[in-house]
């Protein structure tokens, strides 16, 4: 992803959020080459204290600050995109200070396809902006903004510039990280009485049954089985999962029939 990143982006500020599969120890034996500016390391036990999103986000944000207030903030798998070049996007930030810019939401299915079906028909993000000052987050415990409301927003069309996101390249994969999300709503609500998202509301995100797909005049800039690959066994998220169904009897929250759950229970 980082040559690809490099596109648009000249340094990087990463937040690495308990990673224990050597993300961390790549960045930073890699920041020269990249130059990765900064490496924010998030330590927390899981369940002992409520994690608050957009406090991370502040963080991540005011260390990218000291070095520019043309920021670009992405999560790890997704990328820029379009036809805009880093001149163009530069010039754009120069001419617009304290602007927020929203761009389209492509949500990769394979190559040369994409959903959008839903709301994935139209979803503009936040993932870039021009600042002159330090802007605030607005509180929010999930699912937080990407970067701060400055004084105004503008929306930057498809196909100039687009988000591509790879979530939903592998159904097995995106099951198993969305029912994190149920999961992890689960216990916050239960330790901490906090107010999480209706579990419905992933499966009206999931929706496998009528999924409506488009050919895109841009081929995803990495392979399509980017995810078969990865040991999802191994990541902080299922070992969250596999922790919390057992120690507080969780119930099926509905695993969409895949089997993620059971399997859970049936692990040692």
């Amino acid at each position: 992803m980082l040559p690809i990143w490099q596109r648009y982006a000249e340094a990087f500020i990463f937040m690495d959020d308990c990673s224990v599969d050597g993300t961390y120890e790549f960045l930073t034996e890699n920041a020269a080459q990249y130059n990765i500016l900064k490496v924010i390391r998030i330590d927390r036990v899981d369940g002992e204290e409520l994690p608050i999103e957009s406090n991370y986000r502040q963080q991540l944000f005011d260390e990218a600050f000291k070095y520019s207030g043309k920021i670009i903030c992405l999560d790890c798998d997704e990328y820029l995109d379009g036809t805009m070049t880093k001149q163009e996007l530069k010039n754009l930030l120069d001419e617009n200070p304290d602007t927020l810019f929203y761009s389209f939401w492509v949500q990769y299915t394979g190559k040369n396809e994409a959903r959008v079906d839903g709301k994935w028909a139209s979803h503009p993000v936040d993932r870039v902006g021009s600042y002159t000052e330090r802007a605030l987050f607005k509180y929010k415990q999930m699912h937080a903004e990407h970067l701060p409301m400055p004084s105004k927003h503008i929306s930057v069309n498809f196909p100039h510039l687009f988000v591509a996101h790879l979530l939903w390249l592998d159904k097995k994969y995106v099951a198993t990280k969305q029912y994190y999300y149920k999961i992890e709503d689960y216990v916050n609500r239960l330790k901490f009485n906090a107010d999480v998202v209706p579990t419905v509301e992933y499966d009206k995100s999931v929706n496998w049954d009528a999924w409506k797909c488009v050919t895109l005049q841009f081929p995803l800039k990495l392979r399509a089985n980017i995810y078969a690959g990865q040991a999802i066994t191994k990541t902080r998220k299922y070992k969250f999962m596999k922790e919390q169904i057992k120690k507080h009897s969780i119930p099926n929250l509905n695993d969409w029939g895949m089997g993620i759950h059971q399997q859970f229970l049936a692990e040692n």
